[in-house]
């Protein structure tokens, strides 16, 4: 081949690669332009956000507050925001920082080194502005100086409860294909990905964010003058607001009071009685937001565990109703589980209620064995009765959305006696004592209490009474809800179960008499210990009760999945706790 022939091909060759880039580069900047690689690349969008900083105000997110309004996750006050191009114009701040009434020096410091807008702090911390403050330093007109409300992330006091939310491009085509599609919503918005926030993520989605948005040049300076713009979805109803059930002040003390008792494995939770809301949950270890899937995540409220002797009470029930035992009744309490030797708690002959004050096990699995061998449902059946083992939390249909929970994590509890264990004596004799086959969950224990203490009223356990609108208008409400289908122990056997519960307390040799009967409020309820492990070598403990006693108004649970024998970290927590909220009630 010929050095002419050469050339002609390799100026082919260039001229043909030079097409083909010509039109990838037509195709790129003139058709494409909105959807570049599989991946749906905005390029007017991207190079739009590539000259545009901005500094967001509002997420748009919903938010949740407790009771009495305060948020348990988030702030939202009105602040200071400072432009780092300040620095390079000079401009005065001497009015602002005479509004504030701090230094000039001070504002002038902080803009030195930033480069990014910033929220100004006064020794550590961001500047809360009155309405006041903030309209007078508008007013100023001072470029690249903004006084907004801005919201800011704290500490989630009941993370879970509320959950977290994160980034996911999948679950939010999954979830939101129709508003994806036609570009109401980035599949870049923040969801839902535990606890309430997951549940309610339909109500709480973002419908854009408020921010000031400002252009910049390649070396990161601005254009257009120092033209700030507003920017905000003409949204009148977002962000929404979920109020929740949860006493701020009352989280906050229960989850220092378990630390302080050395609890690091377990949880409590608090409930009223007469509307069955949830007052306070809290799981330990606690949640790390950050690493939302790490050991902490686990909610223990929810979870079903081994109850041990709080099972008892399920087992007085169905005694009660079914009348086969009375009160001069007397148990070989010497006798062990199995009634083959002695105790090693020698507790003597004891009536049914000294029985369960003392948690006497013989006389339970004695109780259980005559009841199972005529119906080996019967545990099952007033289990259900007292609203034990289904998952009692808030469920309900809401508009068009189905069985949306206030709890999504729950479990359900499990009572497995089969046919094989009728016949066994040491298997009903540790379903007796809530061991083998029996999990429930705190928030189930909890609700029981609740139950009996109401003389054996079911309703589910409410976590939030509504979501409002931006506006304050209600979008939804969550009404209480009967449990179940009205199938409940009668008044007399909750009456009964009552005496017995506060004679765990009352009684001298009851099993928590010696930490609890001393609490300004009355206290009724039951301690419970249970083996788990492999080789039964780990245990757990519970108090469940309500108070005050003759007058109930709160149930409180508190388990240690991590008990270690003699250390009842549970009841000297229950004991600061009791007290906390008498001295509460009476402000």
């Amino acid at each position: 081949m010929t050095v002419r022939k050469r050339m002609i091909w390799v100026l082919g060759i260039f001229l043909l690669a030079m097409f083909v880039f010509i039109i990838r580069l037509a195709y790129v900047q003139l058709i494409a332009t909105h959807h570049i690689t599989k991946y749906d690349i905005d390029l007017v969008q991207e190079s739009i956000k590539q000259r545009t900083k901005k500094f967001v105000l509002h997420s748009g997110r919903g938010y949740f507050t407790d009771r009495n309004g305060q948020s348990l996750h988030m702030d939202y006050f009105p602040s200071l925001i400072l432009f780092p191009y300040l620095k390079e114009e000079g401009w005065s701040l001497s009015k602002v920082a005479q509004i504030l009434n701090i230094d000039t020096e001070k504002l002038i410091t902080s803009i030195e080194h930033a480069n990014e807008p910033f929220i100004f702090k006064d020794n550590g911390v961001r500047r809360r502005l009155s309405i006041t403050e903030m309209n007078k330093i508008n007013e100023l007109k001072i470029p690249g100086v903004y006084a907004h409300f801005v919201q800011e992330r704290t500490e989630n006091i009941a993370p879970h409860l509320v959950g977290v939310v994160g980034e996911n491009v999948e679950e939010v085509k999954k979830r939101y294909k129709a508003q994806v599609e036609n570009g109401t919503l980035s599949v870049h918005t923040e969801i839902g990905v535990s606890g309430m926030e997951r549940s309610l993520d339909p109500f709480l989605i973002s419908q854009g964010s408020s921010e000031l948005n400002y252009f910049v040049d390649n070396l990161g300076r601005p254009l257009f003058g120092y033209d700030v713009r507003y920017h905000a979805p003409a949204d009148p109803y977002h962000p929404t607001e979920v109020v929740t059930t949860l006493d701020k002040d009352i989280q906050n003390y229960v989850t220092d009071a378990l630390k302080e008792t050395g609890l690091t494995y377990g949880g409590a939770v608090l409930l009223d009685v007469k509307t069955n809301d949830l007052i306070s949950l809290v799981s330990l270890p606690t949640f790390n937001i950050h690493f939302p899937f790490d050991e902490g995540a686990k909610n223990h409220i929810v979870s079903s565990y081994t109850p041990g002797s709080i099972f008892k009470i399920v087992v007085a029930a169905a005694a009660i109703d079914q009348n086969i035992t009375n009160k001069f009744d007397l148990f070989d309490c010497n006798r062990n589980l199995y009634g083959d030797q002695e105790e090693p708690r020698m507790l003597g002959s004891l009536t049914f209620q000294e029985s369960f004050a003392q948690s006497c096990n013989y006389t339970f699995a004695k109780l259980a064995s005559e009841m199972l061998k005529t119906d080996n449902q019967v545990l099952q059946r007033y289990a259900e009765k007292l609203g034990l083992v289904d998952k009692v939390g808030w469920n309900g249909d809401i508009y068009r959305l189905e069985n949306i929970a206030h709890f999504p994590e729950e479990e359900e509890g499990t009572i497995i006696v089969s046919e094989e264990d009728i016949g066994n004596p040491y298997a009903i004799a540790q379903t007796a004592i809530g061991q083998k086959n029996v999990r429930v969950t705190p928030l189930a224990v909890a609700n029981m209490l609740a139950t009996i203490a109401r003389g054996g009223e079911k309703r589910q356990v409410r976590s939030a009474t509504k979501i409002k609108y931006e506006n304050g208008t209600t979008v939804v409400e969550f009404p209480t809800q009967q449990l179940g289908d009205g199938n409940q122990i009668s008044t007399y056997t909750a009456m009964r179960l009552q005496e017995l519960l506060r004679s765990v307390v009352k009684q001298k040799k009851g099993t928590a008499n010696s930490k609890l009967s001393n609490s300004p409020y009355l206290v009724a309820g039951k301690t419970g210990t249970a083996e788990k492990g492999k080789n039964k070598e780990k245990l757990s403990h519970w108090f469940a009760g309500y108070f005050p006693a003759d007058k109930p108004k709160y149930v409180l649970v508190i388990v240690d999945l991590d008990h270690h024998s003699g250390n009842y970290k549970t009841l000297k927590a229950y004991q600061k706790i009791v007290k906390y909220l008498y001295e509460f009630d009476q402000n």
